[in-house]
């Protein structure tokens, strides 16, 4: 049986009936109804679940819970529906209102109607004062990572967002990456399984007039969300999240300072990192950092399909960290890539096909404006 519940904006459309946990308390699992046109968003052959190497199931229902919501409440928000759960911490409650305002800045002619219904509210507080960081391996992250090292945050890494959770040859990669580079041993590693790109359908993607969910709405809520249950069970108090852009780019982005830094649970603070810095400046601070401190290591920055080394050392991606590492005077191939003096013609022939994005305009700009300070590249 589902309760019609109603709100002040009609009919409660996803209810959260109940959640589980299985494999010996590492998967968490919901069990939610879906009512009316909201069912078009679902895929129902891939239910939203999470997984992690912690046995989690000690986590409070009102903490296990923020990972569906996170992931459930933009669609709500965008697609006009309403979502009912038993009970939520009260400090994501409060959250909530402030996060749909922001989506709300970055898209002033879309009307963000859903609501939420909360039956309890459950004021909850971790004790400690731990931190954990997501981690990718890419400039970003190594950035964040090099700006928090003092701090040997616990490192954090979702199989499902980057690397599609079919494609085990390539998280095996991963894994391998994470636990044997020698400049990440003093750091704890952690890593999660979840769906959050596979259990809604192809009409979340429309919701947006020029599409990319996932980067636009999604991702940051939604990775920052999987942590809850590790948080609590971990004692971490604060988070990282490595900044994508900076305030130079004014593009509608689901990851900024004011989404990221909005979210808490429990009291946790949720820190937005490296915004004040351009690409350039992380990948300058990236080989400074390698310099003073005398060490090699590999910077992952590249899932093309086409990879089957480390990076492909081919994509756009690739060729702008690579002359990104350059101009800072170092040799690419120290840093996880395969080139020789022929990189240049690679380059451009990459560069000649267009259709870049206004970031990855952005992104090469800050390459142009290195270049014409740079006195010894590599």
């Amino acid at each position: 049986f589902v309760p019609h519940f109603k709100t002040n904006k009609g009919l409660i459309m996803l209810t959260l009936n109940n959640l589980e946990y299985k494999d010996n308390g590492t998967k968490l699992v919901y069990d939610y109804t879906v009512l009316g046109d909201a069912k078009k968003f679902f895929n129902f052959q891939d239910p939203y679940y999470i997984k992690f190497n912690d046995d989690v199931s000690q986590t409070p229902k009102s903490i296990a819970v923020i990972p569906f919501l996170a992931n459930m409440l933009p669609i709500a928000w965008f697609g006009n529906f309403n979502i009912s759960v038993e009970e939520l911490d009260q400090d994501f409650y409060d959250a909530i209102s402030k996060l749909k305002t922001e989506f709300q800045k970055q898209y002033p002619t879309y009307d963000l109607t859903g609501e939420i219904l909360v039956n309890k509210k459950v004021k909850n507080v971790i004790a400690g004062g731990k931190s954990a960081m997501l981690f990718s391996g890419g400039v970003d992250a190594y950035a964040t990572y090099i700006r928090n090292f003092d701090k040997t945050p616990d490192l954090v890494t979702i199989h499902g967002a980057d690397i599609e959770i079919d494609d085990k040859k390539q998280w095996s990669d991963f894994v391998s990456f994470v636990e044997t580079e020698n400049l990440l041993k003093r750091n704890n590693k952690k890593f999660i399984e979840t769906n959050v790109r596979t259990f809604y359908t192809y009409h979340v993607e429309l919701l947006l007039k020029d599409l990319g969910w996932w980067g636009k709405v999604q991702h940051g809520l939604s990775l920052i969300g999987s942590l809850a249950p590790l948080a609590y069970i971990n004692n971490y108090t604060s988070l990282f999240i490595a900044s994508s852009y900076t305030d130079f780019i004014d593009i509608a982005w689901g990851s900024t300072p004011a989404i990221d830094q909005s979210i808490t649970w429990a009291g946790v603070t949720v820190y937005h990192d490296g915004y004040e810095l351009k690409r350039q400046d992380k990948v300058d601070l990236i080989t400074q950092f390698s310099k003073e401190k005398n060490v090699n290591f590999k910077l992952r920055v590249c899932y093309s399909e086409l990879r089957d080394e480390f990076n492909c050392s081919n994509c756009e991606k690739c060729f702008r960290t690579i002359l990104g590492i350059i101009l800072n005077g170092e040799d690419p191939n120290t840093y996880g890539f395969n080139v020789d003096g022929k990189v240049y013609q690679k380059l451009f022939r990459v560069l000649q096909g267009g259709s870049a994005s206004k970031g990855q305009q952005y992104f090469w700009w800050e390459l142009m404006e290195k270049s014409k300070t740079c006195e010894n590249p590599f």
